[in-house]
C-alpha cells in the first residue's frame, strides 16, 4: 500500500477549491453568481377571489347634494340620485327627519317606476327649526312584483343655524379621561349580568 503524504493532499485540494472558485476570463461574458435561495423554487400560492359583503336588503344606492347649511327658521333642500338594479316594478321612497328638521310639500314621498332606467333624482325640501346637526332619512322600499319588497336606508347630514357651538358643547359633555397611554378616552359605565 502506498502512502501520500500530507502536504501533497492539501495542496491538491486547494487547488481544486482554487479552480472553482477562480474568476472567469473577462471575454465579454458575465459572471452570475447562484446562491442557495436563487437555485430553491419557490412554492406558489393561488388565491381565490375577493371577499366581498353584500349586505341584505334592496339593489338601491344614494348619493346626494345639500343645498348647503341653512338658518334656523330657514329652508334648504337635498337632491338625492337613485341607482337601482331592477328592470320593473315600483321604487316607494319616504323622507323623514329628526326633531330639529321639518320635511317640507308634497316630496316627503315618492314612487318611481323602475322600469324607467336605473338612476332617478328625486329633491326634498325641509326647514331647520333647531341648531344643530340634524339628519334627514331616507326608506326606499323596491317592489320588483307585488311581494312586500326589500328596503333600504340613507341618512342625509343637515347642518342648521350655529351648529358648531351645539356640536362643541355636546363634545365638552362627554366625560374624558386620560388612559395609561396619554390617549383621551370616554368612560361610559354599564351594568353586566352573567347568568
Amino acid at each position: 500500500m502506498m502512502m501520500i503524504p500530507h502536504k501533497t493532499v492539501l495542496i491538491g485540494l486547494a487547488i481544486g477549491l482554487a479552480g472553482c472558485t477562480a474568476p472567469a476570463s473577462n471575454d465579454g461574458v458575465t459572471e452570475t453568481q447562484l446562491t442557495v435561495a436563487d437555485t430553491v423554487q419557490k412554492p406558489t400560492a393561488k388565491l381565490g377571489p375577493a371577499i366581498s359583503t353584500i349586505k341584505p336588503g334592496a339593489a338601491v344606492s344614494f348619493s346626494h347634494e345639500v343645498s348647503g347649511p341653512i338658518a334656523v327658521e330657514g329652508n334648504g333642500y337635498v337632491t338625492l340620485t337613485i341607482n337601482e338594479g331592477y328592470p320593473y316594478g315600483a321604487l316607494e321612497l319616504k323622507a323623514s327627519s329628526d326633531e330639529g328638521l321639518a320635511v317640507l310639500g308634497p316630496n316627503a314621498t315618492h314612487t318611481i317606476n323602475m322600469a324607467d332606467g336605473t338612476t332617478h333624482t328625486w329633491r326634498v325640501d325641509f326647514q331647520g327649526l333647531t341648531d344643530g346637526v340634524h339628519y334627514l332619512n331616507i326608506m326606499a322600499t323596491a317592489k320588483p312584483s307585488s311581494d312586500a319588497g326589500e328596503m333600504r336606508s340613507y341618512a342625509v347630514r343637515v347642518e342648521v343655524g350655529d351648529w358648531k357651538s351645539v356640536e362643541a358643547a355636546r363634545e365638552a359633555e362627554k366625560p374624558m379621561e386620560m388612559q395609561a397611554d396619554g390617549e383621551m378616552a370616554v368612560i361610559l359605565e354599564a351594568d353586566e349580568t352573567i347568568e
